[in-house]
């Protein structure tokens, strides 16, 4: 089950960091300036929080990550993805554990 649930957790990892990258992408192509600063703004507040409360899904899912850090920073993205998408996501990963 702890595969799956890295599977799912890296696989939202990768959505998330596509779409970021994306954003950029428009920012220097089209000047969709505002959109860029507030995507900036929500992966910046969300890693510094995962960051500063010690936040990682990976520990908790007992997941070993050679880094905490990476652990935080990279459950910081989830969390500046949206609190109902993160929480989906929780949702799923806990019924997988349940099962």
């Amino acid at each position: 089950m702890e595969t799956i649930a890295l599977l799912i957790a890296v696989a939202v990892l990768v959505e998330g960091l596509v779409e970021y990258v994306k954003t950029i992408v428009k920012v220097f192509t089209e000047g969709d300036v505002k959109t860029g600063i507030t995507q900036l703004c929500a992966v910046g507040i969300g890693i510094l929080l995962a960051l500063v409360t010690g936040a990682n899904i990976f520990t908790a899912l007992s997941i070993n990550v050679t880094y905490s850090w990476v652990g935080c920073i990279l459950t910081g993205i989830l969390i500046s993805r949206g609190s109902n998408y993160l929480s989906d996501l929780l949702h799923r990963l806990n019924l997988t554990k349940t099962q």
